[in-house]
């Protein structure tokens, strides 16, 4: 495979310049979960070009449990039936997956993770080496190895398309390529953080309270690669919490999309367990859940309580307090980039319920918070897009630069 890898970018170019003289190029995204969407922009700009065909393809993970399947699936379908957007499934009613190199004849192809066993094989990035492969990464990345930048899609990928020179910078030094198919665009949903039309997705309350996130990762048990979910512990913690607290804050629970299925294998949970604790969440006047879009959510908040990775770069577009739930924080940014240990260090840090009560009770509720003016500098160095484009126009321009 290495020598395949080394002859990819000649192929990458003679097939560059036979596009160039093809009067439409065919696109095609794949979409996992709503949570996990990152080309909304970019298919809008490209389905509005006539130099492009641009399909959709719902597929979600193959990780996750039939219901949590089943309930991705449902969520795409409705995200894109409002915004009318056509899609396609990729699993049709027998249990077998359509044929995309016979039915859309693609060019250029979209993949939402690099791992290879997150799709099944017969929709696999794996059966597309000789078409232009591109990922833009689902989440904002802060991890540092081999594993979050040179998998084999980041080595047999035509472009890779990243946030800040600092993510170029690690995938010059982990990446068998070098970096070399790295383009510098910005991070995707910065467009998203920078529209200044909002929903308000809160539940109604009786009077104004503070608006409080709780974002847990879905690593309840140790896998060998990380374990940074503190849910075991917390998801008693936080119920007691958002009663105490029910006059004067209302809380959002927004697990991780694959949590509920981590839970499900868990021998001390199980399906009807976590069934029941994500029902809880909807049971008081001023708690909800959320497992879908969080643009809108973060913005309307006042604060958040978390121990996700992308999210920790993510919150700071909101310039609110944020609170990381760590037992080693240290221990943590060990594993961290540069750029995710610049990210990590503008949060609160909390270990136990009394650091998370301290949290709520100072930094929100007082509103005393040091550390804003160092995360609105965080949020102009890093988070806003380049060029004075906005991220889909930084993408769309490499590809008309490419093929016109």
């Amino acid at each position: 495979k290495d020598m395949l890898v080394r002859c990819m970018p000649i192929y990458h170019v003679i097939l560059t310049r036979i596009l160039r003289h093809k009067k439409t190029i065919n696109v095609v995204f794949f979409a996992a979960s709503v949570s996990m969407w990152r080309y909304q922009h970019i298919y809008e700009l490209m389905s509005r070009c006539p130099r492009f065909k641009v399909d959709i393809i719902i597929q979600p993970a193959s990780a996750y449990n039939e219901s949590q399947k089943h309930a991705d699936v449902k969520a795409l379908k409705d995200f894109f039936t409002s915004k009318d957007i056509p899609f396609i499934l990729a699993e049709k009613e027998d249990g077998g997956y359509i044929n995309i190199r016979k039915e859309l004849s693609p060019d250029v192809l979209f993949y939402p993770q690099p791992y290879n066993n997150f799709y099944p094989y017969e929709i696999s990035y794996n059966r597309f080496y000789d078409k232009l492969l591109c990922y833009i990464p689902y989440a904002f990345w802060d991890c540092k190895g081999k594993w979050s930048y040179d998998q084999p899609l980041h080595r047999m990928a035509w472009k890779l398309f990243y946030p800040t020179y600092m993510h170029k910078k690690d995938a010059e030094y982990y990446s068998f390529r070098k970096g070399k198919n790295v383009d510098i665009v910005g991070y995707p949903t910065a467009d998203d953080f920078s529209s200044s039309v909002r929903t308000d997705i809160w539940k109604p309350q009786d009077k104004k309270k503070k608006r409080i996130i709780w974002a847990p990762h879905f690593t309840v048990v140790y896998d060998g690669l990380l374990m940074q979910s503190n849910f075991l512990w917390m998801s008693s913690v936080m119920l007691e919490i958002v009663q105490e607290y029910n006059d004067r804050i209302q809380f959002v629970f927004k697990p991780h999309p694959r949590l509920y299925s981590e839970l499900c294998k868990h021998p001390d949970w199980g399906e009807a367990r976590a069934k029941d604790y994500y029902k809880k969440w909807e049971a008081f006047a001023n708690t909800q859940i959320e497992t879908g879009e969080f643009v809108d959510l973060f913005m309307t908040s006042d604060a958040m309580i978390h121990d996700c990775g992308s999210f920790s770069v993510e919150y700071h577009y909101s310039e609110n307090p944020v609170m990381y739930i760590a037992q080693d924080f240290e221990g943590q940014l060990t594993e961290k980039n540069d750029f995710g240990k610049i990210a990590m260090n503008l949060h609160y840090v909390g270990k136990d319920k009394q650091d998370i009560i301290n949290f709520i009770e100072n930094i929100v509720l007082k509103e005393d918070d040091p550390m804003k003016p160092e995360r609105q500098q965080f949020k102009r160095e890093y988070l806003l897009p380049l060029n004075g484009k906005t991220v889909a126009e930084n993408i769309m321009a490499e590809f008309l630069k490419s093929f016109c």
